[in-house]
């Protein structure tokens, strides 16, 4: 795998742990539980340290790239919004019931810790960074062991295949998330020679038209006509 697609992986999991960090936080200020709550903000904390984290190894493996590369991955605060991980309809908490929201917990703390132990494998045993990333796992699976615990706690009912739905659920929207980024990049690449060579056509106009008689130098403003586009 080329440095260039390690660059983009590090990228995508820095926004879904900041993603994630948001959420829980959000979280923690809407549940009326003081237990809920503590356990929400010691989460959101985990996810802001794993989000620094990423950071830290994505300026690590960005340092010997072209500027031209690494100006790619950029972390914007939109682009929480337009990647998808957090909703333009509010946070999760404020439009999922409490069921279905530790069922998102539960499923998708699993699906990151898989998705680290990708990350690690593709940064090679035995390294600093590989043993950063083995201390977040051992995090995602401790939320998902509680998220776990809360479940056998409050709904007793629920069974197997209901848990195994939510998981399904969670890997395809992240699949879609994925592809919906890939065709963007597709796109980009198809449109950007039709963007320049419009650009360059309305450069030409510009050249030739004749603004002399809009100057404005030394006119009152007010006596202009109003419906003048200068």
């Amino acid at each position: 795998m080329s440095a260039s697609e390690i660059l983009e992986i590090l990228h995508e999991t820095i926004y879904a742990e900041h993603g994630s960090a948001l959420e829980m936080l959000a979280a923690c200020k809407q549940t009326k539980s003081t237990s809920l709550a503590y356990g929400y903000f010691e989460h959101a904390k985990d996810e802001y340290n794993h989000t620094k984290t990423f950071k830290e190894i994505l300026s690590n493996k960005s340092y010997n790239c072209y500027v031209d590369i690494v100006r790619k991955f950029r972390i914007t605060p939109i682009g929480l919004i337009t990647k998808g991980y957090v909703s333009r309809k509010g946070y999760l908490i404020e439009t999922m019931n409490l069921k279905d929201f530790i069922a998102y917990v539960y499923t998708n703390e699993l699906l990151a810790e898989t998705s680290f132990a990708k990350i690690k494998k593709l940064l090679g045993p035995n390294n600093k960074d590989s043993n950063r990333i083995s201390n977040i796992m051992d995090d995602e699976l401790r939320h998902h062991g509680m998220a776990k615990e809360y479940f056998l706690k409050y709904y007793p009912e629920l069974q197997p295949w209901q848990l195994l739905y939510y998981k399904t659920k969670e890997t395809i929207k992240n699949k879609t998330r994925k592809l919906y980024h890939k065709n963007i990049i597709f796109l980009e690449k198809i449109f950007f020679p039709l963007y320049s060579l419009l650009t360059l056509i309305s450069s030409r106009l510009l050249i030739i038209l004749n603004l002399t008689e809009y100057k404005r130098t030394d006119c009152n403003l007010m006596d202009i006509n109003a419906r003048s586009i200068l």
